[in-house]
């Protein structure tokens, strides 16, 4: 059982665009005494498609003795090079591999989809979770979820009704859209994958125990504080930024062709606020 609350790691870099492996793993150990249950490495708020398979598992090696699990994503567009990427997995302790679907051909049939994740699901031995996002990839349809010998889906879409089919279906499902996270766990979410959460492990953390323990009001409170963050952190720089000043560990710059904030005054006073407000 995949459950709790897993950050959607950052990737540290360098100013010369290197991944700085001792950054990243004092924000592991950071997110850790804050009570996370895991992290989710190379997804979207990681830039994962901009890391190479070969750093990937640099990092991965330097976590092996990481205080909490950690989740590969693999999103490497094209099935050769994410089976090749899941049997260099194989060796790797882990509660489950993300796999995104391939997001250059749209729109994507739900024979197509099936096509690609029955050769994925059959290479691993990890339990598979699918990618549903939507925005930079193609989506994933219930059907094809309910299809498939997987663990569940991370749910980055904005439609309500979606997670609710994949429990129809007889799957599970990590929440990752922040714009109510009460709610969206409310609707049959085992868990998170937050992006925010590298900002703010103690909130996130606190909206999963108060909806897990039944304290809507407290639940609801939370997630418009989370919403708060949300709104005035627009961007992956601005957050990678904001986890910085947060947890004092210099998190780095991203890598092109995303940008570097230039002027961090307002997330300063958004940390400061953070800190002030922790659960």
């Amino acid at each position: 059982m995949i459950e709790g609350v897993y950050v959607a790691a950052v990737t540290p870099f360098r100013d010369d665009f290197s991944i700085d492996l001792d950054a990243y793993r004092a924000h592991v150990e950071w997110l850790a005494e804050r009570g996370v249950t895991g992290i989710v490495a190379f997804g979207t708020n990681g830039e994962g498609p901009s890391v190479a398979a070969h750093e990937k598992l640099e990092v991965l090696r330097a976590l092996a003795d990481s205080p909490v699990p950690v989740i590969p994503t693999v999103a490497e567009a094209n099935l050769p090079d994410t089976l090749a990427l899941l049997a260099a997995l194989e060796d790797f302790d882990a509660p489950g591999v993300m796999v995104l679907p391939p997001y250059f051909f749209k729109p994507a049939s739900a024979a197509g989809l099936l096509a690609f994740y029955e050769p994925v699901v059959a290479a691993s031995r990890h339990p598979v979770v699918l990618y549903h996002i939507p925005r930079f990839s193609v989506p994933i349809p219930p059907e094809v979820v309910g299809a498939l010998p997987v663990w569940g889906v991370k749910d980055s879409g904005e439609e309500a009704e979606y997670t609710p089919a994949i429990v129809a279906a007889g799957r599970e499902v990590l929440v990752g859209t922040e714009d109510d996270l009460a709610t969206r766990l409310g609707r049959g979410g085992s868990g998170v994958v937050s992006g925010l959460a590298n900002a703010a492990p103690e909130l996130v953390v606190s909206i999963y125990e108060a909806v897990r323990s039944g304290d809507a009001e407290a639940a609801a409170e939370r997630s418009a504080r989370l919403r708060t963050i949300r709104d005035a952190a627009t961007g992956f720089a601005a957050r990678k930024r904001l986890a910085s000043l947060r947890s004092g560990n210099d998190l780095g710059t991203v890598r092109p062709p995303l940008t570097p904030v230039t002027d961090d005054g307002a997330l300063r006073e958004l940390a400061d606020q953070i800190e002030g407000v922790r659960a």
